[in-house]
């Protein structure tokens, strides 16, 4: 196997053309140097240099590896330093979970994040609760923007709070309490989907004592809401949702039952360096709002 250190007395001998000065340079003697070179001579099968009484010059064989090798220990450097790096925290990937109802959060987060660790590569999941969970406890996501609350143990931060919207066409007219607009199809996203979105609002339906007549399920909230502007069905969505259409109002449902909190959790254990500088900051953005 080739060793770095041989790769490196090559480059360094191509470069001076003079044992005596290579030799200063990598801080060995000369015969050192010269075993090096053999090494690599005979792992290649031919000479790299050419050496008189005049002077030292690659062979054709040196030239036609010395661009490679050079690279190769670029590549290597680079390597380190990456390792480094990461060990100390300031390169590498932080990898978040996040979902509709956390979406105003999550920017401003990284934003502040970046600011403190501009190399460490961010990788955004968008995910229900159920599958950030999933993945944090397999170990593919560090840090997860979910609804709360969390399982046993896991460190939380609450960041958000959270409730019902009833997306209705404003075709519809003004007013109507739930078990009106329930006499019309409802469109929510699958609980496939959501789970933890779906399930609650099922609840909630059953506590109100509201039944619904027919429930239209798609695969994401924005289609909810073209649905309701569309006028076929009204629609239930997390607040956080964007709502630009003039077709529909808007109603928060203000119950208790129907509202919950969005915050920052992670598995238990210590928490590497890019998890606890993000969580940082994410303490600071929550301490910022109060």
């Amino acid at each position: 196997m080739m060793d770095l250190r041989d790769l490196r007395a090559f480059v360094t001998l191509a470069e001076l053309l003079h044992f005596g000065q290579a030799a200063t340079r990598l801080h060995l003697t000369q015969s050192a140097l010269s075993k090096q070179i053999r090494r690599l001579e005979d792992a290649w099968g031919g000479a790299l240099f050419e050496r008189s009484a005049a002077a030292t010059r690659l062979t054709p064989l040196g030239e036609a590896l010395l661009a490679d090798a050079e690279r190769l220990l670029d590549d290597a450097g680079t390597l380190d330093r990456k390792a480094r790096d990461v060990v100390a925290g300031v390169a590498g990937v932080l990898r978040i979970g996040f979902g509709v109802a956390s979406k105003d959060i999550v920017p401003r987060a990284i934003a502040r994040f970046r600011e403190l660790r501009p190399d460490v590569r961010i990788e955004l999941l968008d995910l229900s609760t159920h599958h950030q969970i999933q993945l944090l406890q397999s170990g593919r996501l560090d840090l997860g923007f979910c609804r709360l609350p969390a399982p046993s143990g896991w460190p939380v931060l609450p960041m958000a709070e959270a409730c019902f919207v009833a997306v209705v066409p404003q075709a519809w007219g003004v007013g109507g309490t739930l078990a009106d607009f329930a006499r019309h199809p409802l469109a929510t996203v699958a609980r496939a989907g959501a789970p933890a979105f779906y399930d609650h609002l099922m609840s909630y339906f059953a506590g109100a004592g509201v039944r619904v007549s027919e429930l239209q399920t798609v695969s994401d909230f924005a289609s909810a809401v073209a649905l309701a502007a569309s006028g076929v069905a009204w629609a239930i969505v997390p607040s956080s949702t964007a709502i630009d259409q003039r077709l529909v109002r808007a109603e928060p449902l203000s119950a208790a039952e129907a509202g919950w909190q969005v915050g920052l959790m992670r598995p238990p254990g210590e928490p590497g360096p890019f998890v606890k500088v993000f969580w940082q900051v994410a303490e600071r953005l929550c301490d910022s709002v109060r």
